[in-house]
C-alpha cells in the first residue's frame, strides 16, 4: 500500500505589507511498516532530556512534537535539538502550545565524529530543552 500519511502544512503570514501564503499545503506519503506513536507525554528539564526512540525500528519516519506547557510565558520555550554526547546543537523552537509535524533523519543516532558508540559519545541523538523551567511536551515519532 502506498500514501498511508497525510500531512498538513500551511504558512499564512499578514503582517503590514508583507501578505504570504505557502504552497503547497498538504502532501501524502508511505508508510513502510507499523510503530508508533513512541515515546508520548514527556518531562522536558533545563538540563534537557533525550528523547528515547528504541521503538522505532525503521529510521527516517514522521515525527510531531508539541509544546504542552500550562503557563504561557514569552520567557520559557522548548529548544529541539540534536545531542552528541557532550554539545547540544538547537534546530527549533516551540512556543507554549506550538506543534510542528517532520521528517525525522534516517541517520538519528548514528555515530558521527568521536567518540565510543557505547556510551553515547559522539552519538546523535533528539534532544529537548526547556529554556527557564521544566515543562510537558509530547513526542510522537513512527516509522518510516
Amino acid at each position: 500500500m502506498a500514501n498511508e500519511a497525510t500531512i498538513n502544512s500551511y504558512l499564512q503570514i499578514k503582517k503590514g505589507n508583507l501578505d504570504y501564503s505557502s504552497r503547497p499545503t498538504s502532501f501524502k506519503a508511505t508508510v513502510t511498516t507499523e510503530a508508533g506513536p513512541s515515546p508520548g507525554q514527556v518531562t522536558v528539564t533545563q538540563a534537557g532530556v533525550n528523547i528515547d526512540l528504541t521503538e522505532i525500528t525503521v529510521p527516517g519516519g514522521f515525527c510531531r512534537i508539541q509544546n504542552i506547557d500550562s503557563v504561557t510565558s514569552s520567557t520559557n520555550y522548548l529548544e529541539v535539538g540534536i545531542w552528541d554526547g557532550s554539545s547540544f546543537y538547537p534546530l527549533m523552537e516551540l512556543l507554549q502550545g506550538e506543534s510542528y509535524v517532520f521528517r525525522l533523519a534516517r541517520n538519528l543516532g548514528e555515530e558521527f565524529g568521536v567518540g565510543t558508540g557505547t556510551t553515547g559519545a559522539g552519538i546523535n541523538t533528539l534532544r529537548l530543552k526547556a529554556f527557564s523551567a521544566s515543562m510537558s511536551a509530547v513526542v510522537e515519532a513512527f516509522n518510516k
